[in-house]
């Protein structure tokens, strides 16, 4: 007995030890307290759970975007929720805008690129075009070959790197009409009607256990009418594009089967709902090496033409332009002395480029530009850190961030890349002070910085001296989220509860980088017409009229100088008032008059 009771334990243990090393076993992380987050001087913006399936599906990249955040699931799923109050569209925070289904389950998914009006995702050799504002899909592209980084969208084209070296770019401005043939016109066989009333029928049964048929019936939808029309068949869904009013028929062999749906509750996403119209392919371009990170757009606002696409392969970062026709060439190259570990970043004339040899470069955009300086350009800042860099750097407007593998974070100025966080030695010199602790940086503003440690801690730190202030546990949330657009805070768990955190004293988002308005190019198969100049207003004013020559004015007119007094005519002295011509006092007034 004793011996079965050990044994017995033994098991239960053994069970128990197994489930907890389990890797199916998925923790569900809990929204942080009130008070933690009061420590440390954040609260709750908003939290949401996502529509994972099961334990498989998790979420797997959440991207913000201006006023909206896009977050893919493992399961393929694509959702888009509002970040902040828009004014415009009543959409409060939170609220979820659209969600896309794909079709059947992708391989790798890669973060998605978002345009003015659409967002791009790539899912193996499809590249999907999808409507932002409600996410439908407008139109797919089928690729040479596998996209090897997420895309890259301006203001009329997107770019995408590909496993087989080469770089495509399409325009989103210009489409290419589709055709569709017409429908053939089939003659039906004469009807003998036999009354021109419809007859109500009495319900839809009929005898020995056979579906009733809806043939006769004129409407679909209660009260039922019978047709006229003895010579029509049974009503078929198949020729119909949407199973919900109004119906749309569409030009279909087959009727779509509804056998591989788990349920009947989205029956519209089984429909194709592509538009004949196709996406305009531009040019390519071939690259000496694989193409492991996406492409960097630059432009000089103050040149025109001066738009370039900027991209790393191995040591070699090119230079290309935007515009070509079909096929486009490299035109400058420039040699570092490294393989190149992070994506490219840009913000104005600077070029950022971290290397493997834990070196961190700036490079001015205008010499990468001219032919003869780009291989003999000199970087105009360099820093070197204590590790490898593999993350993409944190650009702000005055400042840049950058972590170190196994080395940690710091903050560097734009262009000379100066550390701004230093440590004063005895000896009286500066060197940089790196914060050991952080391994990812999730985000940045002006008062403080957000990173996360070894041990799944959240570290609050000071964007001035950059010293750790507090520390909360966030292990639970297994995907921490690195913002590139603002100072919000995004967490999220494989359960799917996605919770955004905010400073309590910024109730609006301070975004770290201002917008720059890049210029819009015409579609290529728009000609460009040239307006006539605009013609000024008339207004019937009558002209002024001049003066006439011949009535000028005679200068023998002109006004005489005044004549000189005369000093023989001066006033006699004798001709003086005369005392005796004084005023008589008997003339004077009668007192009595």
């Amino acid at each position: 007995m004793t011996s079965r009771l050990a044994c017995l334990s033994a098991t239960l243990l053994a069970a128990a030890v197994g489930a907890q090393t389990s890797p199916n076993v998925v923790t569900r992380a809990l929204e942080p307290a009130a008070d933690d987050l009061a420590r440390l001087n954040l609260v709750a913006h908003w939290r949401l759970y996502l529509p994972v399936e099961n334990r498989a599906d998790a979420v797997v990249t959440v991207q913000p975007f201006a006023d909206q955040v896009f977050v893919q699931l493992q399961s393929g799923r694509l959702i888009a929720i509002q970040a902040d109050a828009n004014a415009k569209t009543y959409r409060r925070p939170g609220d979820v805008l659209w969600i896309y289904r794909p079709d059947q389950k992708p391989g790798v998914i890669r973060p998605v690129g978002v345009g003015p009006t659409e967002v791009y995702v790539a899912q193996g050799q499809r590249l999907i075009i999808l409507d932002r504002s409600n996410g439908k899909v407008k139109y797919t592209e089928d690729m040479i070959s596998t996209a090897g980084a997420e895309p890259v969208a301006d203001s009329f084209a997107v770019y995408v790197s590909l496993d087989n070296r080469r770089i495509v770019a399409y325009s989103h401005v210009s489409k290419v009409p589709g055709y569709r043939p017409p429908k053939p016109f089939e003659a039906p066989d004469p009807v003998h009607r036999q009354s021109m009333i419809p007859e109500p029928t009495d319900e839809l049964s009929s005898t020995h256990n056979r579906s009733p048929s809806i043939a006769r019936l004129e409407i679909l939808r209660p009260p039922y009418h019978r047709g006229t029309d003895s010579i029509d068949s049974s009503v078929s869904v198949g020729m119909l594009k949407t199973l919900r009013p109004p119906y749309r028929e569409v030009d279909e062999s087959r009727s779509p089967s509804v056998g591989m749906l788990p349920h009947l509750r989205e029956v519209y996403e089984l429909n194709n709902k592509e538009s004949i119209t196709r996406i305009r392919f531009l040019w390519e371009l071939l690259a000496g090496g694989k193409l492991d990170y996406p492409p960097v757009l630059t432009f000089d606002p103050q040149v025109p033409d001066s738009e370039r696409i900027h991209a790393s392969t191995g040591r070699i970062v090119f230079t290309a332009k935007r515009e070509s026709t079909k096929t486009n060439s490299i035109e400058t190259d420039y040699l570092a002395e490294a393989d190149v570990s992070a994506p490219l970043t840009a913000r104005g004339d600077n070029l950022y480029m971290a290397t493997a040899d834990s070196n961190f470069i700036n490079l001015s955009v205008r010499e990468l530009r001219e032919t003869s300086l780009a291989e003999n350009t000199l970087p105009r800042g360099k820093f070197t850190s204590g590790g490898p860099i593999f993350q993409k750097p944190v650009l702000t407007d005055d400042s840049i961030y950058v972590v170190g593998e196994r080395w940690g974070l710091i903050r560097l100025k734009h262009g000379t890349l100066e550390p701004m966080w230093t440590q004063h030695l005895p000896d009286g010199r500066v060197r940089s002070q790196p914060n050991e602790e952080v391994i990812q940086l999730l985000s940045v503003s002006k008062t403080y910085v957000y990173g996360l440690d070894r041990r799944g801690r959240l570290l609050v730190i000071d964007a001035v001296r950059g010293s750790t202030l507090s520390t909360f546990d966030i292990s639970a949330f297994t995907l921490p989220v690195t913002n590139y657009a603002n100072d919000r805070l995004y967490l999220a768990a494989n359960s799917g509860l996605l919770i955004c955190l905010r400073d309590r004293q910024r109730v609006v988002p301070e975004y770290l980088l201002k917008p720059v308005a890049e210029p819009k190019k015409a579609a290529p198969d728009e000609p460009k017409v040239d307006m006539p100049p605009a013609k000024e207003p008339k207004f019937d004013i009558p002209p002024k009229k001049e003066a006439d020559p011949k009535k000028e004015v005679d200068p023998k007119k002109e006004a005489a100088p005044k004549k000189e007094a005369d000093p023989k005519k001066e006033a006699d002295p004798k001709k003086e008032a005369d005392p005796k011509k004084e005023a008589d006092p008997k003339k004077e007034a009668d007192p009595k008059k």
